[in-house]
């Protein structure tokens, strides 16, 4: 029975905690300032709050706890029976609640997020009737960020998929040998599992074709490559479970099947480490220059932590230092969980990666989402600040003579600040287009005439 929970109920918590996480996400880019609408490109209402999706993933844990009280206790008789019945239908009422036409649950939000992932899962457009063509932009970053998320739940998909392969047999009245090895002999399940690869790699290839410079090109090639590790650690650990394992006397001419998984799985760790760490946290940079003054001749060295960049968002550098090694210990505990020495573990240990994966991806987008704005230019807005009341709202006049109070105030306030600008020297324009105010410039008359002539 342990067995048979940790196989139908580990995709399900994987889910509710990633949701839970992401929750978490949302009030730490509130808090941060980060201006998240404009990171993802949405408009106002279309991302979710965080209370919104913390009370969403609520909803999913009482769900599935209610369907663990059934499946322990046998009070359905249909899950009692076949156990799959479970997993399948979470999924069902997951996939009711997110794309519900009704309006509820944060109805902009969950539209936003079904066109964007239908963009990553199919992002070719019809030019005419019959005429697919590529997108004439690169991937967006929402895109990118939300296919990145599934890549952490392959091995949801791998158990959905093996969910519904049981249950088509079940609902046959057949039970094969494959239906009690649990469906890895099915090569099925190891598709699902590729599949975020697939998107990811299809996005860079997308964004290597319309990258404007050789050195964006270049970078998305490797980006490919990273998912192509990815692949090759899933291909390499399906073989043996879908054409068996080679014979003995083979094994001299190639390298068998747990040497080529451990150099694909070493690789793919290494490899995608390297490619958080620095590329998509955008640490270990070099130390910039100290910077010297030309009139005093003093230099002065700028300040920069070992191994991080020159401008940190979060206060305590010991946080990216910690988000560093639990991301590359995670990697490699991700990258083995197709390996065969985790079905002697148990099923229960693949619930462990599966949750402690998630985590590392709600860690991930914290550095993630920072990076962008700091790469971007983006100007953070504290929380304090994001909405701050007008002056009419916030005095709240009781009467006519208050309201006539306040807006004499306002507007002796609007006066006051325009004599101020008035006064204020504007030989240096605002911005680099504008040009210099004529009012400073203008050629005053010293005398009468001067003004007569």
């Amino acid at each position: 029975m342990p067995s048979e929970v940790a196989s139908f109920f580990g995709g399900p918590l994987a889910v509710n905690v990633f949701l839970l996480g992401t929750a978490g996400n949302l009030y730490v880019f509130q808090r941060m300032g980060f201006p998240l609408e404009r990171v993802m490109g949405a408009k106002d209402g279309d991302l979710p709050t965080a209370c919104g999706l913390g009370s969403f993933a609520a909803l999913l844990f009482a769900i599935l706890g209610l369907l663990y009280i059934a499946f322990r206790r046998s009070l359905v008789l249909v899950m009692a029976k076949f156990h799959e019945v479970a997993l399948v239908f979470y999924c069902l009422v997951v996939l009711l609640l997110l794309f519900a036409p009704f309006d509820v649950l944060h109805r902009r939000a969950r539209m936003f997020l079904g066109k964007k992932l239908y963009k990553c899962v199919f992002p070719l457009s019809w030019k005419g009737t019959a005429t697919l063509r590529l997108p004439m932009t690169e991937t967006p970053f929402v895109e990118v960020f939300l296919a990145d998320g599934l890549t952490s739940m392959s091995k949801v998909f791998y158990d959905v998929a093996v969910g519904v392969l049981m249950l088509m047999e079940s609902l046959d009245g057949r039970h094969s040998d494959w239906y009690d090895a649990k469906m890895k002999p099915h090569p099925l399940p190891y598709l699902c599992a590729a599949w975020p690869y697939l998107i990811r790699a299809t996005q860079c290839l997308i964004s290597y074709r319309r990258a404007p410079l050789a050195n964006d090109k270049f970078l998305h090639l490797l980006n490919t490559f990273k998912y192509g590790t990815g692949l090759g650690v899933i291909v390499v650990g399906a073989l043996p479970a879908i054409f068996g394992t080679a014979p003995a006397s083979t094994s001299f001419l190639v390298l068998d099947g747990q040497t080529m998984f451990l150099l694909c799985a070493c690789c793919n760790s290494l490899y995608s480490f390297f490619w958080d760490v620095v590329m998509d946290w955008g640490l270990c940079q070099p130390a910039p220059a100290p910077s010297r003054d030309l009139e005093s001749h003093v230099v002065t060295p700028v300040q920069h932590y070992p191994y991080l960049r020159q401008e940190l968002h979060y206060k305590s550098p010991f946080v990216y230092y910690v988000a560093m090694g639990v991301d590359g210990g995670l990697r490699i505990l991700w990258a083995t969980s197709n390996w065969e020495w985790v079905d002697l573990v148990g099923a229960e240990f693949k619930v462990v990666m599966q949750v402690a994966e998630v985590l590392r991806r709600c860690m991930w987008n914290c550095f993630r989402v920072e990076w962008q704005c700091l790469k971007h230019g983006f100007e953070l807005r504290p929380a304090d600040t994001q909405k701050a009341p007008s002056l009419l709202r916030s005095l709240k006049p009781k009467n006519s003579n208050d309201k006539l109070n306040v807006l004499e105030e306002t507007m002796t306030t609007l006066d006051a600040d325009s004599d101020a600008d008035d006064d204020v020297d504007d030989t240096r324009p605002l911005l680099h287009h504008q040009p210099l105010s004529p009012r400073k410039h203008a050629t005053k008359p010293s005398d009468d005439r001067q003004l007569v002539a």
